[in-house]
């Protein structure tokens, strides 16, 4: 009897992520659900595959050895589908994507509308996170293709630049900065800041910038750290303090004149939308057609 793709693509993923729980968190099933796909791959083997020491999972031999053939036998599923669907000239099928939050929100969904109206037949599964986790993700395996800001100091990453990104320093109307002409080193040193994540593009960009203008990163004053752009922004009205932020997520609340953006002498701060992968060809059809799709699309600037 043939092992079912979805169990071998399984047990691949319990081996690389060294867990069951993971696995299953990765795979979006329960852990409970996770182990019986291995047992019983297990029993109908009749032998054990996974060492599970504690938390850690490892593989025996026989793991070892039916790991090494599950991912040939699954790099040869998806070059036989790639065949049939050049062969019917249809793109179709699963498209997994990872993205920053930036990303997913303000840029991503006019991109997959009018995808998915030249291709009906993508099933795009989307995971957001941030930079650090989705070259995790990549590595992993989980996706197919990662979409982040600012660039990547990793020699393994293929980049290729997809948009520009403005990066601006905002402050809710009532903050005295807001007068000022200028802003200086002094004042950015004295102001309470909302950061983003650790892990994140834009995190690391500011910090870049900081040690550019001789600021110690340490010396900052942090008053709150989050991990979604949009949040950032509404504790930034709330006046709770001042932040760098991507000017895709401030559309609508300059508009409202809610918040305002502080100007800083010298050049202004820009930074790229970056499409990551780890090969100069995706492995699927539809990878590939996706991301030929990205890298000609016009995005619209804001304001």
């Amino acid at each position: 009897m043939p092992m079912e793709d979805h169990r071998l693509k399984a047990f691949c993923l319990v081996v690389e992520m060294k867990s069951f729980s993971k696995a299953a968190e990765a795979k979006f099933i329960t852990q409970s659900a996770m182990s019986h796909l291995i047992k019983n791959l297990e029993d109908e083997l009749g032998v054990n595959l996974l060492n599970r020491l504690g938390k850690t999972v490892t593989p025996t031999p026989a793991g070892r050895l039916l790991y090494n053939q599950a991912k040939r036998i699954l790099e040869e599923y998806k070059t036989m589908g790639d065949d049939i669907y050049n062969l019917v000239r249809k793109i179709k099928g699963p498209l997994s994507i990872g993205a920053s939050t930036t990303v997913a929100v303000y840029l991503l969904p006019q991109v997959f509308y009018d995808f998915s109206k030249n291709y009906p037949e993508a099933q795009i599964h989307l995971s957001v996170s941030n930079t650090e986790k989705i070259l995790n993700e990549l590595f992993q395996g989980t996706i197919d293709i990662g979409i982040v800001e600012g660039n990547v100091k990793d020699a393994r990453i293929i980049l290729e630049e997809i948009a520009d990104d403005e990066i601006v320093l905002i402050a809710s109307d009532d903050n005295p900065l807001t007068r000022k002409k200028h802003v200086t080193s002094q004042d950015l040193v004295s102001q309470p800041f909302i950061m983003p994540e650790a892990g994140s593009g834009l995190r690391e960009f500011i910090y870049d910038f900081l040690h550019d203008i001789k600021i110690d990163p340490t010396e900052i004053k942090i008053a709150m750290t989050l991990g979604n752009p949009e949040l950032i922004v509404q504790m930034v009205q709330s006046g709770i303090g001042i932040s760098f932020v991507s000017k895709w997520s401030i559309f609508k609340t300059i508009k409202e004149g809610t918040i305002k953006i502080l100007q800083m002498s010298g050049k202004r701060l820009y930074r790229k939308f970056y499409l990551i992968s780890l090969y100069n060809e995706p492995s699927t059809l539809i990878a590939k057609t996706f991301r030929e799709f990205v890298k000609g699309y016009r995005f619209f600037i804001p304001f």
